[in-house]
């Protein structure tokens, strides 16, 4: 079986699904990183907590990069300043060096060298967006599978609203994209019967994972749930979700609408100039997906 090479572009370090998804995709033998990008905030942090959870696996060898902190438009005042999680580097080695390269150069850099990569994009978009407005042709043909956005309903949803402009850009010029929304994402809860069985395994990544989980609920009060998850899982399965054609649009200057996805797709003939260009998760498959992740988590 051929590898499916992947780069992913993560805010890796608030809630907990980012380093699940990095879990499952290196337990599973059928995936290859070719590189990691960071986004939101601190993200020569960030850098460091995926390079660290990265040596849990003995792969070092992974490049790390380094990204946008702040959304394309204004400052960032969403979320913590420091990464939630960022306590499981005290008291260790933090990785000290951080690729110089700019994150979209980076990106494009290794869409150039696989044209068959396929990017997860599991936070804000602004590296993706930078480098589609650098290589907007080649970036056009990138399969991208995102977690981000609600489009069976209008809620706003915590990717898309760190960087809207970004989302914008990239649903607008993305030819090969595939989202995976909140409106899915939010039933995929474990529930205390796994954490207490993952507990019981006594197994150092494990263990790693579970003191994130600690730190992740102590700040918020949320439950375990695996958003971005799901995207590893729909290249491990892609009978995982159904997938539906649409076409959305970011909403930018709503006061109570900001970063919501405007239904655009060309019902009865009202917007004829518009094309379903991408297609996004209509329901999840909750039975395969704990079975992935039973499986391989």
């Amino acid at each position: 079986m051929d590898k499916v090479r992947v780069l992913i572009d993560t805010d890796l370090g608030d809630d907990v699904d980012d380093a699940a998804a990095f879990m499952l995709a290196l337990s599973w033998g059928a995936i290859e990183i070719a590189g990691v990008t960071t986004v939101f905030k601190d993200t020569k942090k960030r850098a460091g907590m995926v390079k660290d959870l990265l040596a849990l696996y003995g792969r070092d060898d992974i490049p790390v990069c380094a990204g946008y902190g702040n959304p394309i438009v204004g400052d960032s005042r969403t979320g913590f300043e420091e990464p939630i999680q960022y306590g499981l580097l005290k008291g260790r080695v933090e990785p000290e060096e951080h690729s110089m390269v700019h994150a979209e150069d980076f990106i494009i850099q290794k869409v150039k060298e696989d044209r068959n990569l396929i990017i997860l994009a599991m936070g804000a978009m602004t590296n993706l967006a930078m480098a589609f407005l650098k290589e907007p042709a080649l970036m056009r043909e990138v399969r991208i599978i995102g977690m981000g956005g609600t489009f069976l309903n209008s809620s706003p949803e915590w990717n898309i609203l760190c960087d809207p402009e970004a989302a914008s850009i990239v649903m607008e010029r993305s030819g090969r994209l595939i989202m995976m929304g909140l409106d899915v994402t939010k039933f995929l809860r474990m529930d205390e019967k796994r954490l207490k069985a993952w507990k019981d395994r006594k197994d150092k990544r494990m263990d790693y994972f579970l003191e994130g989980v600690r730190l992740f609920q102590e700040a918020t009060g949320y439950p375990v749930t695996f958003h971005d998850v799901l995207l590893v899982a729909y290249l491990i399965d892609r009978r995982v979700v159904t997938l539906k054609k649409g076409h959305f649009a970011v909403e930018l200057s709503g006061r109570l609408t900001r970063g919501t996805m405007v239904d655009m797709t060309n019902y009865y003939e009202i917007n004829p100039e518009v094309d379903t260009d991408f297609q996004f998760a209509q329901s999840v498959d909750l039975e395969r997906f704990y079975r992935i992740v039973d499986t391989y988590f």
